[in-house]
């Protein structure tokens, strides 16, 4: 489904380990595992800091939920679970990225809290900036989980929702740090998952588990009109009208006619150079 006016948006792929966030207290030791800890067969070692209820039930399925404080030797934090909660990644993109952790998820009882260790080739190639150290995982499964879920309001706007001028309504998920907002000018870093008003999912960066990147000008009126409302961080929900949408676009089979609702979140803006 596209959702500019005329060709498709370039994307880029959002690693579920990402740059330095909010430092926690760093583990030891941090650069190989203690005397006590287990080896798997693949040569990466844990030991369980919390046992799950069940030693044999791991999680299955195209995606899973987990939560994850994660350094590297050096000390610094780079994924801190008190800050962005329970992550939900494709399995199979994990299994291309970091092999290790992706063992590491489904070796992992469910609900079973477990310090792993990995020397920096079981990571790679790895996520952005990652430097090449051994790295210490405190890793919680908490199963299966689709990362897209249908939004129950999808017919109507809720009473706490707010209308635009031309008749958009929008609902604010989350709120992010707050911040300078993008212009129509921008081209913006977002995932987002698009609705029809009786439940058809017909689009979803999330699911495919890719951020997109497009040229806001590019896009329909409604995204326009809506995505300057945010900022950075935020995830607003929005009731686009059709003639904001693909109403009066040339005809598509794919593209869905009448009101659309889009879960967006924004990541990131560039301003032209």
């Amino acid at each position: 489904m596209n959702l500019g006016k005329i060709a498709l948006a370039a994307a880029l792929l959002a690693s579920p380990l990402a740059w330095a966030v909010q430092p926690l207290p760093a583990p030891k030791p941090l650069s190989a595992p203690p005397a006590n800890a287990m080896e798997t067969a693949t040569g990466i070692s844990y030991v369980v800091l919390k046992p799950g209820a069940d030693a044999s039930r791991m999680a299955s399925g195209e995606f899973i939920e987990y939560t994850a404080d994660v350094w590297s030797a050096d000390g610094v934090t780079r994924a801190n679970a008190r800050e962005s909660g329970p992550q939900v990644v494709r399995v199979q993109r994990l299994i291309n990225e970091q092999p290790g952790l992706a063992r590491a998820l489904l070796t992992s009882p469910l609900g079973e809290k477990r310090r792993w260790w990995f020397v920096a080739d079981r990571l790679k190639p790895g996520y952005p900036g990652m430097p090449d150290l051994p790295h210490v995982v405190d890793l919680t499964v908490l199963g299966a989980k689709d990362p897209v879920q249908t939004p129950a309001d999808l017919r109507s706007p809720p009473p706490d929702a707010q209308q635009t001028a031309s008749g958009i309504f929008y609902r604010v998920l989350k709120r992010g740090p707050g911040g300078p907002k993008p212009t129509l000018s921008s081209t913006i870093e977002i995932h987002y998952s698009g609705w029809t008003i009786d439940g058809q999912l017909f689009d979803s960066s999330v699911r495919r588990d890719v951020r997109a990147v497009f040229p806001l000008r590019d896009l329909i009126p409604g995204w326009q009109e809506g995505v300057p409302l945010m900022s950075r961080g935020d995830t607003y929900r929005f009731w686009i009208p059709g003639r904001l949408a693909y109403d009066n676009a040339p005809a598509s089979p794919s593209a869905p006619r009448g009101t659309l609702v889009f879960d967006i979140t924004l990541y990131d803006f560039t301003e032209p150079n």
